[in-house]
């Protein structure tokens, strides 16, 4: 009978004896065919490129004392960054319907829970799938932890590859044994049973040999698993496996994989020219019938005493180099526009970027804003992935049950704009959404609960020493009817939404000074 992977795991955690494997030889399988696989190569790969390693440092040359530069421009690490920093680097928002769900949720989300949430989106878009994963700390508080690509062998549930069943985290420690060092690899089983840790042998290096498990973890009785966490002495299991993911696309493909041909062009491209501008020589001498011994000689000659020495029908006739090098660039120019093409990126060097309108600007952003929206769709489920854990942590410490209440995030992508356009439109739509909604728009407001909050204390204050009156509408000032002024039925009256409470002193001009 055929099985797959978690039907052996199973097999083995429900009955250890009639299994063929142990979990510790699975454990070894998968990791050393992970380890062998082609996405394992293409994040190592995509992480060289990011670190500013690519292939050019593979150039070499056959002849002696010629130049061999490998320039490496940081392209990639330009555009991971730029992607990460168009949707994450402004603060996002969270919106619910329940304020005491968003208060202890915001609590939840601080400056270091906002940082690891970007880097969580710059390690999608860099290896093609991020993970972070829930923990109790040693304070009894909800942590989160980054877990590098590299280090977890997912088992999916299904072929769509969106649901887990369980996953291998494993990582090198490095340990003295006397006065010498040695590489041990650590791995941890995490089902939703629990967890159970295995190692390698000390003395076998990196990677090398099978694991077995870690007896420091769990004791005998209960088959050397721990629960997931442990909060006041009393273990629990998450109902779910406590990760959570954010992909960059659904191959789950880095950024790198789609231009690393251009990268790689560019750089040696680039390092081949300076080789030749290193090297060639700003003149190529000709001789004929020369009359030393060598070139040696003749170069000797010409740098100590100007001349050298030639038969009778000799001389020495020169060439100049002429190197083409509008050429090249023209051609990395092209390249260059072609890597911000193909990444969905926008290149801030573009001279003609900084006279663009607000709608050139738009156009020009219009691929890096779709790609940073579908990044942040998927970021949208991460956090509902991670919402099992935040609302048990919540029952945990007496802060409420809010497992029926549901909450969005609302980024704040920084796309260069008009701020007058935005606050104007905002203006217009007062009346047709809720102040709230026009908050979490408005380019000056980072914290919309706190801006509420600090509206409604303005308001009261107010309305303490002007009277209700002044917030009859929507906007914030009394548009009582008004009636005409000294005159006729339907004269003008007093000018736009202002009631007599409200005075505006205008200084007068010059000319009114001297007239009085």
């Amino acid at each position: 009978m055929e099985l797959s992977v978690m039907d052996r795991i199973n097999l083995i955690l429900s009955d250890p004896e009639k299994a063929t494997m142990t979990l510790a030889q699975i454990v070894s399988e998968e990791i050393r065919e992970f380890k062998k696989s082609e996405q394992y190569q293409i994040i190592l790969e995509a992480e060289s490129y990011y670190r500013n390693r690519s292939s050019v440092q593979k150039k070499t040359v056959d002849v002696a004392n010629r130049s061999n530069a490998k320039i490496e421009r940081p392209i990639l690490k330009k555009l991971v960054d730029q992607k990460a920093n168009y949707l994450l680097s402004k603060p996002w928002t969270v919106d619910t319907e329940s304020g005491e769900y968003g208060e202890a949720l915001n609590k939840v989300f601080d400056q270091t829970f906002r940082r690891k949430i970007k880097s969580l989106g710059k390690g999608a878009v860099k290896s093609g799938i991020a993970w972070i994963q829930p923990y109790f700390d040693d304070a009894g508080e909800l942590a989160f932890m980054r877990v590098p690509s590299t280090e977890v062998v997912p088992l999916w549930r299904d072929s769509e590859r969106t649901k887990l069943d369980a996953f291998i985290r494993f990582y090198d420690q490095i340990i003295y044994v006397g006065t010498r060092k040695h590489t041990i690899t650590h791995a941890e089983f995490w089902w939703t049973g629990g967890v159970r840790y295995f190692k390698t042998d000390a003395f076998g290096g990196t990677g090398a040999g099978d694991f077995y498990v870690d007896k420091e973890h769990g004791t005998e009785e209960n088959d050397w698993t721990e629960p997931h966490f442990t909060v006041a002495g009393k273990p629990y299991n998450w109902e779910e496996v406590p990760i959570a993911w954010l992909k960059y696309n659904e191959e789950e493909l880095p950024l790198c994989y789609f231009i690393k041909d251009l990268i790689d062009d560019i750089n040696w491209q680039n390092s081949v020219t300076a080789d030749v501008l290193r090297d060639v020589a700003k003149f190529i001498y000709i001789l004929k019938n020369y009359g030393g011994t060598d070139l040696a000689e003749f170069l000797k000659d010409l740098k100590e005493h100007m001349a050298i020495k030639v038969t009778s029908d000799g001389g020495v006739d020169k060439l100049q180099a002429d190197l083409n090098i509008d050429a090249v660039m023209a051609f990395l120019d092209n390249e260059r526009r072609d890597i911000y093409d193909f990444a969905a990126g926008v290149d801030t060097k573009d001279p003609e970027l900084g006279n663009a309108s607000g709608s050139a600007i738009n156009f020009r952003y219009m691929d890096l804003d779709a790609d940073c929206d579908s990044l942040g769709t998927e970021l949208k489920d991460t956090f509902h992935r991670l919402k099992l854990f935040i609302d048990v942590y919540f029952q945990i410490t007496g802060q409420g049950d809010f497992t029926n209440e549901d909450f969005d995030i609302v980024f704040n992508m920084d796309l260069p704009v008009n701020e007058t356009d935005i606050i104007n439109n905002a203006r217009t739509s007062d009346g047709l959404i809720s102040k709230r909604t026009i908050l979490q728009n408005h380019p000056w407001v980072t914290d919309v609960d706190e801006e509420l909050a600090q509206l409604d204390s303005e308001k009261k204050a107010a309305m303490a020493e002007f009277g209700e009156g002044l917030f009859d509408d929507t906007l914030g000032a009394g548009n009582v009817p008004q009636t005409a002024q000294k005159g006729e039925e339907g004269a003008a009256g007093k000018a736009g939404g202002l009631n007599d409470t409200c005075l505006l002193y205008t200084s007068p001009s010059p000319r009114d000074r001297q007239k009085s």
